[in-house]
């Protein structure tokens, strides 16, 4: 019944109505029954009871009709003021009773809610459960369920969100515990080779420098990713726009990474179908996405020996694509890679190394930019692309 009441005073005021009639009729119906049992004894003893004769006349008994009229109208007569208020007052007390009773009777439905939404809340509170609250009501209880569900899927999310970053903290202690040891490792011992001079000549020590310093290098390079994903993630990290000219920072980190293609072997062709493109961006971090894709094909694009670099102007965005020509990305590994510390299985070795985090980063600058990242692999190749909107300033204006 409880279910058809869109307020709770409404339900109460009702079943308080229908509680005081239902006790009406029941006092007004055991009165009647009272009354019919009580004037059929009556009657009967009546029955029984002998008339005085007038005299030179035998002994009868009463009639019916006569004799228990009469009496029952000489009994109300005679009642005293005290037996009248006593009457009342039993028919009072009876009333009050049997309100009291139906009331109850009529609120059980809304007394079991209630305790069940208590129920649920201390099973939440002691993290017993995590079940919603289901209650098919209307009212006020059906909207503290209600929001009592919001709050308890809130306070969920809130617990997935500390978890992960509890659990992302952790594989980012055991990833730089992992990535950060073996740059260190080699430096240390390169340094130790080109310091003994009696085993190694002048040549062979300047070889170990060159080696410690690439080793360096690579230290400061996941170090830097380290410090990027902190930022980015913390949201400590801010937009510094600028009119920056897309196309002439592609080309410059084409040029930045021409030594390593060349050192791994690896043809590089580029095609633009436009030669000036202005942008609104912040550069330094464009320049740090797009670095971050062409590292990631010279890692495991090798195999390939080809990279292919496009920059297109569509009519709603700018594309750069990436695309490498090594080992095709298993269906169900695209879908991770640019989740942090992602990385296909069988990629991960001494050479490759890095953090798992340069995908990442490039897919939260885009996100900054109001663009998109995405990626395709097959028989064609490991395509990245980056899209971004080219009129998005003008919106933000």
């Amino acid at each position: 019944m409880g279910k058809k009441f869109k307020s709770i005073r409404t339900e109460i005021i009702v079943y308080c109505f229908f509680s005081v009639i239902l006790a009406m009729i029941t006092d007004i119906v055991l009165g009647g029954l009272i009354y019919t049992v009580s004037s059929t004894l009556g009657k009967k003893q009546y029955d029984k009871v002998p008339v005085s004769p007038p005299p030179g006349r035998g002994v009868r008994f009463s009639r019916h009709g006569d004799d228990l009229g009469m009496s029952t109208g000489r009994l109300v007569r005679h009642l005293s003021r005290d037996t009248l208020v006593s009457f009342m007052l039993v028919t009072v007390i009876a009333t009050i009773c049997f309100f009291i009773i139906y009331f109850l009777l009529f609120i059980k439905r809304l007394v079991k809610d209630m305790t069940y939404i208590s129920d649920r809340i201390i099973d939440i509170a002691d993290g017993k459960s995590d079940e919603k609250i289901i209650i098919e009501r209307q009212d006020e209880i059906g909207e503290i369920a209600g929001r009592i569900n919001e709050m308890t899927e809130q306070i969920n999310q809130l617990i997935t969100s500390e978890r992960d970053a509890l659990q992302s903290n952790k594989d980012l202690i055991a990833c730089v515990a992992h990535d950060l040891r073996t740059p260190i490792t080699s430096v240390k011992g390169y340094l130790d080779l080109a310091l003994d001079t009696k085993h190694y000549d002048l040549e062979q020590r300047q070889k170990y420098v060159r080696i410690a310093q690439t080793k360096a290098n690579r230290l400061e390079y996941l170090i830097h990713d380290l410090f990027n994903y902190t930022k980015l993630t913390s949201g400590e990290i801010t937009l510094h726009r600028s009119k920056i000219d897309l196309v002439q920072l592609v080309e410059q980190m084409m040029e930045e990474f021409y030594p390593l293609f060349q050192e791994e072997e690896l043809e590089c062709t580029t095609k633009y179908n436009i030669s000036y493109l202005e942008m609104n961006m912040d550069g330094e971090l464009i320049a740090r996405a797009v670095q971050n894709l062409l590292s990631n094909a010279i890692k495991y694009g090798k195999d390939g020996k080809h990279v292919y670099v496009e920059l297109e102007c569509l009519e709603q965005e700018v594309q750069i694509r990436v695309t490498n020509y090594g080992l095709v990305i298993p269906e169900e590994s695209i879908k991770h890679l640019f989740d942090k510390f992602y990385r296909v299985e069988r990629s991960r070795n001494v050479k490759t190394g890095g953090t798992g985090l340069g995908l990442n980063i490039a897919q939260e600058i885009v996100h900054l930019h109001g663009g998109r990242i995405q990626v395709t692999s097959g028989a064609s190749g490991t395509c990245f692309t980056i899209a971004l909107p080219l009129h998005k300033e003008e919106e933000e204006e």
